[in-house]
């Protein structure tokens, strides 16, 4: 499974939304903006507050930087 972790008003959370719905289905996006348990969880996988954040649970991945989540779902990895 694919998580995206966003907060609102983020152009670079709006792009990598985009690209995944342009090319796949199934991800679950978890906005920190309206959950604090998502902020906690964030925080405790990447170890900052920074989005986009990825967590490909398959494939034990995760990444923040919206080029290299970009190029990771377009390399079509998972």
């Amino acid at each position: 499974m694919i998580i995206i972790y966003t907060m609102d008003n983020s152009p670079d959370c709006e792009k990598v939304k985009d690209s995944f719905l342009g090319k796949m289905s199934g991800f679950e996006e978890r906005n920190i903006s309206h959950n604090e348990q998502y902020k906690k969880e964030l925080i405790g996988k990447g170890g900052k507050q920074q989005v986009p954040f990825m967590v490909d649970t398959m494939a034990n991945v995760m990444m923040y930087d919206t080029d290299d989540i970009l190029d990771y779902l377009n390399e079509g990895v998972f």
